[in-house]
């Protein structure tokens, strides 16, 4: 609730009892209105226009929450009229709306069906929204399965339905970042352009141009919820439509999250109640995943040495020489992403058949991988896919585990994938992993590939959230990290439920049909990283040309802006450099002399004036001609500095301090300090560029760049005292919490302690307001045996 005025979110009934409809209102104003609710039922859609489905009981709710607190609400029960089931009992579904007047900015939609419901899948998928012909279909990524198997909320899309003019961000295809992983998410005018929906489909937000903002997402069940616009002029929330039957018992439901602060603050804040509900860590990504907190090297698709071993040399061998280099050179890996090549594949769909070490990749096979891991100290991020109905864990080729097997997805019989049954093989696969190889950071790959390949997975409305949780727990138990990778947003929503899940891919592979576009990560941080995942952008080349690697002669057009947003994601920075080819300096600009990465206090994400415009303006260019202006900040203790990073921009933009400023999850509570805005170009500190930003309308000029080109600028405080701390300009982030532990100052002094490792030289730059302008002073120290030296201002 805002102090002194009335909900942000609100929830208006209709006048007529008799009927069950809603409208959302935002801040005074009507934003949606219901549409139809259905239940789909022995094949036939039931609705109460069609005279199949009717409403049985309306009743007023009032009651506590245990993690939410007191609502209000309304509840409506349906039953189909289509007929009786063979026990005697009606197909029937309760919807309920749920309100929190402590709250003011949230709003629960609960499906529930007291008993069980059949015949409850649609008539089947369409491969795109235009491509309908199943035998066409080129990306399973972009499928969307006509229809739900029950509807609740719904919300018209016509003119009309809305008091304002709203845009929507719709996040959809694999990668979380639209059907190639890259040009996500959906941006458009509510009332007029396409919405995706499907299995694809998750998060919605909507918004308009004054800084209200609304997230409607799934709340429960992640796996089978879904969200459907294949009806002309709704957009409908419920059981996706492959379901085949709704066990009796079952529920799923959706959320509405209001904010006043825009887009970005709106998912912040609807991932925080996320974290909250289901009682996950919500740092734990930074804290407690080394993958994520060091220096790293990878093998994944796009790196020199994917399935590229040095000629004459095993990858083992290839490997040490890679180590040795970088002790040579004092490059501070301390882990390695080996991707698919190191482990036993079927041959006939590349599906996994045994999760161990090669013996021609590894000598020895896990235990030569183990010696590997003793002889660097590296710890290892593994990569894994689907698995295949002829793996040799299963009973019924020799193994010890059961499994779920099937015969294929409706689009692609060919193929056929299997599912361990439970969670004993999970716990056997991680034990055997850590205890024989160190495994640190589980990748479970081609989640989207698992789950649309598989029929069960599809029709069952329980069996991938069994699937994810039981693969969560194993890793847990044995200290497991977890990355998703290829993963649709249902799958990224359902780690709220898996505390071992700490990072997600954000983008497509760094491979060589897609690099030019594939750091384009900025839209997609939003929603992941709300909800408390790394995002990681795969690997990166440090040097133009590294001839001789996976991709024969290559050109990598941007390293800088590669590496620089690998480090501002907070994943994993992996270099992917082959022997003798890594620029040191630049890799040295994301971390300390021990590897440990100097980061921002949350993922950069694209600020929220740049969606707003486009949306409204429709400012898209073709695709991926777009402007990426991203933000986020450095907190440390009671202050913070903001970082913006400007690429590709198309045209020359005004940043408002006030815009930089949204980008702090909670604002400086006086907006009348002084900030100086700093960019240093090539990272030459002679020709550091200072602006002075007085109030929050000041404004610095992004120019019109081109697609190459890329600036990254910074935002500090003034102190009472007159002087600004820059910070350590020859790194990316200069004011990283990871390097600066604590500042105090009074009128005439600054003090700052800064961490690293014993006999590494930290250099601080500062600023000081005179009467002629803004002087720049430099401060060095030498961090002690302890960790840690003190800088002293005057």
């Amino acid at each position: 609730m805002r102090e002194g005025e009335g909900p942000l979110l609100e929830v208006e009934l209709g006048q007529n009892p008799g009927e069950a409809s809603y409208s959302i209102v935002v801040d005074g104003k009507r934003w949606l209105t219901s549409g139809r609710s259905y239940l789909r039922h022995l094949g036939e859609v039931c609705t109460e226009g069609n005279g199949k489905l009717e409403l049985v009981r309306t009743e007023e709710l009032r009651g506590v929450d245990a993690k939410l607190g007191e609502y209000e609400g309304v509840s409506w029960e349906w039953v189909s009229k289509q007929s009786r089931l063979d026990n005697g009992t009606v197909a029937t579904m309760v919807g309920e709306i749920k309100w929190f007047p402590s709250l003011g900015n949230l709003v629960l939609f609960d499906q529930h069906f007291p008993n069980e419901v059949v015949g409850t899948q649609s008539d089947g998928l369409s491969c795109s929204p235009t491509r309908p012909q199943v035998d066409q279909c080129d990306s399973c990524a972009s499928m969307i399965w006509q229809g739900l198997s029950s509807a609740f909320p719904s919300f018209a899309r016509v003119e009309g339905a809305s008091e304002e003019e709203l845009g929507f961000m719709e996040y959809y295809g694999i990668f979380e970042n639209g059907k190639d992983g890259a040009e996500g998410p959906n941006l458009g005018l509510w009332h007029k352009d396409v919405v995706m929906g499907g299995l694809s489909s998750g998060p919605i937000a909507l918004f308009n141009e004054n800084g209200n903002a609304i997230v409607i997402s799934s709340h429960s069940n992640f796996m089978s919820a879904s969200v459907d616009s294949s009806e002309g002029g709704v957009v409908d929330w419920g059981i996706m439509g492959s379901v085949g039957r709704i066990p009796a018992g079952f529920s799923v439901s959706h959320v509405l999250f209001a904010s006043n602060r825009g887009i970005n603050h709106a998912f912040r804040s609807w991932g925080d109640h996320m974290l909250s509900y289901y009682g996950k860590p919500p740092h734990r990504a930074v804290e407690d995943d080394i993958t994520n907190e060091y220096l790293g090297y990878t093998t994944d698709k796009g790196s020199y040495y994917y399935y590229n071993p040095e000629q004459g040399k095993d990858m083992n061998a290839t490997l040490v020489d890679v180590y040795e280099y970088s002790q040579a050179e004092g490059i501070p890996y301390k882990n390695i992403l080996l991707d698919s090549w190191w482990y036993y594949r079927d041959p006939s769909d590349h599906s996994v058949i045994l999760w161990e070490a090669r013996d021609d990749v590894f000598r020895g096979g896990n235990r030569g991988m183990g010696e590997f891991g003793e002889q660097t100290g590296w710890a290892f991020t593994a990569h894994n896919r689907f698995w295949s109905n002829r793996t040799e864990y299963d009973e019924l080729h020799g193994g010890s585990f059961k499994f779920v097997h099937d015969t294929g997805c409706p689009c692609n019989t060919t193929d056929a994938y299997s599912l361990p049954a439970d969670e004993t093989f999970w716990d056997y696969l991680f034990e055997q992993a850590t205890r024989e190889w160190g495994l640190a950071t589980y990748e479970q790959d081609w989640l989207w590939p698992q789950f649309l390949g598989m029929t069960k997975l599809l029709e069952d409305a329980s069996l991938g959230r069994a699937w994810l949780l039981q693969m969560g727990a194993a890793a847990s138990a044995h200290n497991v990290n977890i990355q998703y990778c290829m993963a649709f947003p249902r799958h990224a929503l359902q780690s709220l439920e898996v505390p071992a899940v700490t990072q997600i891919r954000a983008s497509n592979d760094y491979g060589p049909t897609d690099r030019a576009w594939q750091w384009r990560i900025g839209r997609s941080s939003i929603f992941v990283n709300a909800i408390g995942l790394a995002p990681s952008k795969d690997g990166v080349y440090t040097s133009r040309t590294e001839p001789g690697g996976s991709e024969g002669d290559f050109v990598e057009a941007r390293p800088e802006l590669e590496v620089l947003v690998a480090l501002l994601s907070t994943g994993p920075v992996q270099i992917a450099d082959g022997v003798g080819f890594s620029d040191k300096a630049l890799i040295m600009r994301t971390c300390s002399e021990d590897g440990l990465l100097l980061k921002p206090s949350k993922a950069m994400t694209a600020m929220d004036f740049s969606l707003v415009s486009e949306a409204f303006g429709g400012a898209k260019g073709e695709f991926p001609a777009r402007s990426e202006i991203w933000g986020t900040y450095s907190r440390i203790g009671e202050e913070a500095w903001m970082h913006v990073l400007a690429a590709d921009v198309q045209n020359a933009t005004s940043l408002s301090l006030r815009d930089v400023l949204n980008v702090v999850e909670s604002p400086p509570s006086s907006t009348n300090a002084t900030y100086l805005a700093y960019h240093v170009p090539d990272f030459d500190v002679t020709r550091i560029k200072v602006v002075s930003m007085p109030f929050v309308g000041s404004v610095v000029t992004l120019p019109a760049m081109d697609p190459l080109d890329h600036e990254l600028w910074h935002f500090a405080k003034v102190l009472p005292n007159g002087v600004g701390i820059l910070g350590e300009l020859d790194k990316f982030v200069p004011t990283s919490p990871q390097r600066i532990k604590g500042i105090s100052f009074d009128s005439s002094h600054v003090l700052v302690v800064v961490v690293g490792f014993p006999g590494e030289e930290v250099r601080l730059f500062f600023a000081h307001e005179s009467a002629g302008g803004i002087d720049i002073s430099e401060e060095a120290c030498v961090i002690g045996k302890q960790g840690d030296c003190t800088i002293v201002v005057h």
